[in-house]
């Protein structure tokens, strides 16, 4: 017998392969869930990645997840290594792309048939419920606060807009009035001085009174011309407080 063949005979009792052929792997092992042993795909099986690079189907990790008093977080049933849960849910952990970028080769390849799984996805985490719970009672009231709130600075500036109505109303019939005074006065000043100079440069014997009266009348106008004149222009050009209102009023509706 030859050596070739006594070397095959001596591998084929011994159990061992031909040197140049690699060991026979089992097919497609780490694209399936190490808990329930079914295939990942890119549904409720997603293969979600561990902190410790741990895969796991999604699934198989919510179920775990409900089992977690702290919802925040999710042990890895290999080596217990705690990893965060964004949002306290498992759908928020990262995908282990390896395994998503050869979706569905390996299915095609080997299809065997798959577990079933329950009609409904697991349910939430009770913590995650009552944080919504908590979130939704937070917004009703904030937004009924927000309601009232705006109900009442809705009232404040109609009342205040009347106020300032009324005041510009007033302010026009004052401003008005003056003016008109101020033009009869002045008209009036200037007929009594006329008549007064008149009166007074007569050569009538004995002088009449009625000069020196149209004289003082036609002062005393004079200085009622001014006042009324000063008060004009003090109130149409004085601060004007409403209008540091009115501006506080659109920044509160700005801010509203």
């Amino acid at each position: 017998m030859a050596k070739d063949d006594m070397a095959e005979v001596d591998l084929a009792s011994n159990g061992a392969e031909p040197p140049g052929e690699a060991p026979t792997a089992v097919p497609y092992e780490e694209y399936e869930c190490k808990i329930c042993y079914n295939y990942f795909d890119l549904d409720r099986r997603a293969p979600k990645i561990l902190e410790c690079l741990h895969t796991f189907c999604e699934e198989c990790l919510n179920t775990l997840h409900l089992r977690e008093e702290r919802p925040w977080r999710i042990s890895c049933p290999v080596c217990r290594h705690r990893t965060p849960v964004p949002d306290y849910r498992i759908q928020n952990l990262p995908n282990n792309t390896k395994v998503t970028e050869d979706f569905p080769l390996y299915i095609d390849s080997d299809p065997l048939p798959q577990d079933a799984l329950p009609p409904y996805p697991p349910p939430l985490h009770p913590a995650l419920v009552a944080l919504r719970r908590e979130e939704a009672s937070g917004t009703s009231s904030a937004s009924q606060a927000t309601a009232s709130t705006t109900v009442s600075t809705v009232t404040t500036l109609s009342q205040d807009s009347v106020r300032y109505d009324s005041c510009q109303s007033c302010k026009r019939v004052a401003l008005t009035t003056g003016c008109v005074c101020v033009i009869f006065s002045f008209l009036s000043m200037l007929v009594l001085l006329f008549m007064g100079l008149i009166f007074v440069h007569s050569h009538s014997i004995p002088p009449s009174p009625a000069g020196p009266i149209c004289l003082s009348v036609a002062s005393i106008l004079a200085m009622f011309s001014v006042v009324v004149t000063w008060l004009i222009c003090w109130l149409k050009y004085r601060p004007d407080h409403e209008t540091g209102r009115s501006s506080a009023t659109s920044n509160s509706r700005r801010n509203a």
